[in-house]
């Protein structure tokens, strides 16, 4: 499982139209997501770090803290300014432009002999249109992955991210974004399609019992805060890979995890040298999955500090 939703707590989730809305009412909930703080005295700056999830419910309750952190900051930073993003098409179009199939090339070109099958599945879920046949799998993924999430009673609008965007923004804070939604899905293309596929055709095996189970664990995980937890699920290996793409595969490791958390910790050593107070939000698994942003933050002798909760 190690990688097969990491888009929900690492990375931008493809948002589409035509999900269907879970309508199930449950009372409301407190969330302790991983909570960080880091201050200069120096500079007198101060950043503060918390991990997200890209998907939500409607009845989670943050803690009184982390609003009263970001009540302190002049600036949030985010991995992507999904907000700004999904209201500019020019943008978006842009950014999704990287998962278009080569010139003279289709879906079918990758999915090979799966082709059938995986069209058929996605008809029988009525997420099948015929425009994503000139798209490469890994938005393909995306597109089934999204879905899912709202088949699991997990809306994208919910997100640790839009929430304290909308915070954020209402309250006139600076946005500053770490990365670009482009840079994002450029990672999933750099795929060879061999592994992308692999990667479609697990996510689409799983068992809508199997998909919950996954997205609770996930999210049950991230709500209390368990960065031992969120670790192991970042360490489990992939038991399906073939050992002719394991070389691949931990080179996509590196490059959603080892080399974006270096970039990360890189952008908060900055903040902590200009003297401001900024909230950082990224996905928490960046907090977690070997070598975490905390781990890059203690080798350069920075001292983290947790935030408890009351």
């Amino acid at each position: 499982m190690k990688k097969l939703f990491a888009a929900l707590i690492c990375g931008v989730l493809i948002l589409f139209s035509g999900c269907a809305k879970n309508n199930e009412k449950i009372a409301p909930f407190d969330v302790h997501p991983p909570f960080y703080k880091i201050e200069n005295a120096e500079t007198g700056a101060v950043v503060y770090m918390l991990g997200s999830m890209h998907v939500g419910k409607p009845e989670a309750v943050y803690p009184r803290e982390i609003y009263a952190a970001l009540d302190e900051c002049d600036t949030l930073a985010v991995e992507v300014d999904i907000q700004a993003l999904e209201q500019d098409a020019a943008a978006s179009a842009e950014a999704i432009a990287v998962l278009q199939c080569p010139p003279g090339t289709t879906v079918k070109d990758y999915m090979g002999e799966d082709y059938n099958s995986v069209i058929a599945k996605f008809k029988k879920k009525r997420l099948y249109n015929r425009a994503y046949e000139g798209y490469i799998p890994a938005l393909w993924s995306s597109l089934w992955s999204s879905q899912a999430a709202e088949d699991c009673g997990y809306d994208g609008d919910f997100g640790t991210d839009l929430v304290m965007l909308f915070y954020a923004k209402s309250h006139g804070k600076r946005v500053e974004e770490i990365e670009t939604a482009k840079e994002q899905y450029q990672r999933k293309a750099e795929v060879s399609s061999e592994l992308q596929m692999l990667m479609l055709n697990d996510t689409l095996a799983l068992s809508k019992d199997e998909t919950k189970a996954q997205f609770d664990m996930l999210y049950n995980a991230w709500r209390e805060g368990d960065i031992n937890a969120l670790k192991a699920l970042a360490e489990e290996e992939e038991t399906n890979l073939p050992e002719a793409l394991r070389d691949e595969y931990e080179s996509y490791y590196d490059a959603m995890y080892t080399a974006r958390q270096r970039k990360m910790a890189d952008y908060i050593e900055e903040k902590l040298q200009g003297g401001r107070k900024t909230f950082v939000v990224v996905g928490a698994l960046h907090y977690a999955a070997p070598p975490s942003i905390i781990d890059n933050l203690n080798a350069d002798e920075i001292e983290v500090q947790v935030i408890s909760y009351n």
